[in-house]
């Protein structure tokens, strides 16, 4: 797992409140207990200021996994 990854499944272990919370690329919110609507914003909202970027509302609602929203968060990402 890359640094990358092991920074945003520290996010997904915070806001889940899960220490032993195993992200994988095809995740989605019904394999995640807790993970509603406001645990969504709460995810979101963390990873932006986890990473200083900002997601537009027309990506979040077309993210169908884990695995596209770390292909958005990461092309936000410096070079």
């Amino acid at each position: 797992m890359s640094d990358f990854e092991t920074r945003v499944q520290n996010v997904f272990r915070e806001v889940f409140d899960n220490p032993d919370l195993n992200i994988y690329r095809e995740m989605q919110a019904k394999h995640v207990v807790g993970w509603d609507s406001l645990n969504h914003i709460t995810l979101i909202m963390t990873l932006e200021e986890t990473f200083k970027v900002k997601f537009s509302t027309r990506e979040v609602m077309g993210f169908q996994n884990v695995g596209e929203m770390m292909d958005c968060l990461r092309e936000k990402l410096p070079t």
